[in-house]
């Protein structure tokens, strides 16, 4: 798999919404070593559904997590995605990011294109109260459906520890 052509296949399909990548390459194995590669994109929110469309239209994606970075005025949404399984050092990580503005925390659900992401884009519906466009299925999973904080937003420390302290404690879990 070459990694500057998949730059170049995403650089066409996505125009000036593909904002930045970078590479990652480790040696791993100790008797048989080689060569893997960890890529990232950044893409603007807008073609954010087009960028995946065109990885699942170039590859068979296997969607490991979605992640998240709460760096300040943004959330940062990471679709960390494996492609080229079944060879050895042949599986590639792809991660999609984009950056999500505080006042506008919504994206659109990619459950139309990868069923699998249900659960994790549920996660940060509860964690970070992102807005997930689409998604069929927004209730909780982790949280209690009463939470009103999203634990893993830095804005609300405060509020977020009182709020924590009162969910362990109706799980039974606070004497």
């Amino acid at each position: 798999m070459n990694v500057e052509n998949i730059f170049t296949s995403f650089k066409n399909a996505l125009g000036v919404s593909y904002l930045e990548d970078r590479t990652i390459e480790r040696t791993v194995g100790v008797i048989h070593s080689g060569t893997v590669y960890d890529l990232w994109i950044t893409v603007d929110r807008a073609s954010f559904h087009d960028a995946v469309a065109h990885l699942c239209s170039e590859y068979v994606p296997h969607l490991s997590v979605i992640s998240g970075d709460d760096l300040g005025d943004n959330v940062a949404l990471n679709y960390h995605f494996t492609v080229g399984w079944g060879e050895r050092y042949g599986e590639v990580t792809f991660t999609i990011r984009t950056l999500l503005p505080k006042s506008d925390l919504t994206i659109p659900t990619i459950t139309d294109l990868l069923a699998g992401a249900q659960t994790s884009e549920r996660e940060k519906i509860e964690f970070y109260g992102i807005d997930v466009v689409g998604i069929p299925d927004s209730r909780n999973l982790f949280l209690p459906e009463d939470a009103t904080i999203h634990p893993w937003r830095k804005d609300l420390e405060e509020e977020t520890a009182k709020e924590v302290k009162r969910m362990v404690k109706w799980e039974g879990r606070n004497e």
